[in-house]
């Protein structure tokens, strides 16, 4: 059975929620796309989009592919929702409301429980994927960010840890007639590489606070990391 790593969940996360951003030093087009997302955020107040997510192990070879539906509503003080529903693997689904990251497999009946925090502390670039709405600044921190040029009609941004990390490379791809981003890419620093692609994109939908209640079996087994 395939398992869903909660270090991709976490990563997720940042295609569900464009960030607000700070002021930069002028940079031509960089400048421009990260204001226009700036001012797309701060219109949102949710998203529903359909998922795809490629994970390529340059060890194994191949592709791992999983697929599903995640829904986003932005909650002040940082107390955001996110579920994600996988049709690949079946069953298998995932909450983040506020601090709380839950993850169940309905096949082996386990959830696995942890938080941003918990994961932000396994490696820095945790700090900026699991806090998508003020973590752009410190963003800016830790990565060397490029306009890489238009890629198929969307704006690529190439971002390179400034210290050693586990993430060799996050590249972002943003759809400029929303400005937001639609396809993120992480390549580890052996090689492999996981990436999100949102389609068929929703927003203030008005998303109901019912849709992200954790709603576990009573026989359910849980883990807690």
């Amino acid at each position: 059975m395939k398992q869903i790593s909660i270090k991709l969940i976490v990563a997720a996360l940042l295609l569900a929620a464009p960030a607000s951003i700070s002021a930069a030093r002028p940079n031509g087009k960089l400048d421009e796309i990260l204001a226009n997302m700036q001012k797309s955020a701060g219109q949102i107040t949710s998203i529903q989009a359909r998922m795809e997510q490629l994970k390529r192990d340059r060890n194994i070879g191949g592709v791992e592919k999983y697929n599903g539906e995640i829904f986003f509503k932005h909650v002040a003080k940082g107390n955001d929702k996110v579920k994600i529903v996988y049709s690949i693997p079946k069953g298998q689904t995932i909450w983040v409301v506020g601090e709380t990251i839950t993850l169940y497999q309905a096949e082996i009946k386990q959830a696995i429980v942890t938080t941003r925090s918990a994961a932000a502390s396994k490696g820095d670039e945790f700090a900026f994927i699991a806090t998508p709405y003020t973590s752009v600044p410190e963003l800016k921190r830790q990565y060397d960010i490029v306009y890489a040029g238009d890629d198929q009609g969307l704006a690529k941004l190439d971002l390179t840890p400034k210290v050693k990390s586990s993430i060799q490379k996050l590249l972002l791809w943003v759809d400029q007639s929303n400005w937001m981003p639609v396809k993120y890419t992480v390549i580890e620093t052996g090689g492999s590489a996981t990436t999100f692609i949102l389609t068929g994109l929703r927003k203030n939908a008005g998303i109901p606070d019912s849709a992200f209640k954790v709603d576990l079996p009573k026989d359910t087994k849980i883990l807690r990391r």
